[in-house]
């Protein structure tokens, strides 16, 4: 029994407590902004979206939703917030089609939990029932808590296995045998990463991670999802992942980034890493996603390692010279500086020149300079750098350093 001497558990006795208590229709939300239980007592006036959130189990997704829950889950008790309003549209100015609310996030700890919502219909509402939903948010953690099923502590669980070996666990084939995948299996990881605004990220994070797990799991059963800082990663399987299996599997990211665009609101980047053979090398296709992640664009095209090889090679190179800066060649490095120091061009002249095989015509049409101009800029680079273009080993490191550093 809780403090108000309900069963812990009984969420819809929960909701008619707070609402004779705070004095307003209350509605308990998830972080998903699932509704999972409604007070019931008469007299008490709601609007069309507390309406349509209870018939639909799913808060109605308005245009200020994500700004109400980005305030609501930065403030430490509870907050007033006006009733959701029109579409701001030329010449049709917002007007109100909704009731205020009095609202608080439910934690445990840290960890948010989900939301009470009362419905503030007069504006009557004091900091005496401000105080009462903050009480009863602390006891609607404990129903919440309690409300979690064993499914949800089993995906807890596993999602905690496959954080292990996308990080490269060295016990990666007992932690792959946990999760009961086939050693004789082939993986790829996939990436996404959000481009959140300025707030409301761990909310929509949570909401993230479920549409990603939905989406791959409806593509292929048994599918495995987990976030990790501010990527979600999927890891599929198969006896033989042939390309036309990554081809289909490339094409439900495609679609889930564009869902991702309507549902949520947000830009996601994707990415579809190597295929890998053995459990102890999904560690190398997240890696790859991760680097291939680099090439992609907000809710742009999603991007394969099976079809940027070269290119995600160089940006393996490059990290290898930023993690080790010895091996960065210092006469880049000393071209990059002068160019950063006086705003000449000298870098990119060397890059492209070496990217178009030394093709001095074709150089010049893509820097849009006359080929004497081109010659000139060669000769002062070998004059103020000693640079030797016939020296094969010079060269190749100081192209790799000029990509990279691009």
């Amino acid at each position: 029994m809780t403090s108000l001497g309900l069963p812990v558990g009984d969420l819809f006795a929960l909701a008619n407590a707070i609402a004779a208590m705070v004095g307003g229709a209350t509605a308990i939300e998830d972080v998903q902004t699932r509704v999972l239980a409604y007070s019931t007592l008469p007299d008490q006036p709601i609007d069309d979206t507390r309406r349509d959130g209870i018939l639909g189990r799913q808060v109605p997704d308005l245009p200020d939703n994500d700004e109400a829950y980005a305030s609501l889950f930065r403030a430490r008790g509870a907050v007033r917030l006006p009733g959701a309003m029109t579409p701001n549209l030329p010449g049709e100015p917002a007007v109100p089609v909704g009731l205020a609310r009095l609202a608080v996030a439910v934690r445990a700890g840290t960890e948010p939990l989900g939301s009470i919502w009362v419905v503030d219909a007069t504006g009557e509402l004091d900091a005496a029932a401000a105080a009462e939903l903050e009480r009863a948010a602390d006891i609607a953690a404990l129903h919440i808590l309690r409300a979690r099923s064993a499914a949800d502590l089993a995906r807890a669980q596993r999602a905690v296995l496959l954080r292990r070996l996308l990080d490269g666990d060295t016990d990666a084939r007992l932690v792959a045998a946990q999760l009961g995948l086939d050693p004789g299996s082939q993986y790829v990881a996939l990436a996404f990463q959000p481009q959140f605004g300025p707030a409301g990220d761990e909310l929509r994070m949570n909401r993230l991670v479920d549409l990603v797990a939905m989406a791959c799991e409806a593509h292929q059963s048994g599918t495995e999802c987990v976030a990790i800082g501010t990527t979600v990663y999927a890891l599929f399987f198969g006896q033989q992942l042939n390309d036309a299996q990554l081809v289909s599997i490339e094409a439900m990211a495609a679609r889930l980034v564009a869902r991702a665009t309507i549902a949520m609101r947000i830009a996601l980047r994707a990415s579809v890493g190597s295929r890998v053979s053995r459990v102890d090398t999904i560690a190398r296709s997240r890696r790859d996603a991760d680097l291939v992640l680099l090439l992609t664009d907000p809710a742009g095209p999603v991007v394969s390692a099976r079809n940027v090889g070269s290119r995600l090679s160089l940006l393996e190179l490059g990290q290898v010279l930023r993690d080790t800066p010895r091996l960065f060649s210092s006469q880049a490095r000393a071209v990059l500086d002068l160019d950063e120091r006086s705003g000449t061009e000298y870098a990119l002249t060397l890059r492209t020149y070496l990217d178009c095989g030394r093709d001095s015509a074709r150089t010049a049409g893509l820097l849009s300079v006359h080929q004497n101009t081109l010659r000139y800029r060669l000769r002062r680079v070998r004059d103020l750098f000693t640079i030797d273009l016939d020296n094969a080993d010079d060269t190749l490191t100081l192209w790799l350093s000029l990509r990279v550093a691009d």
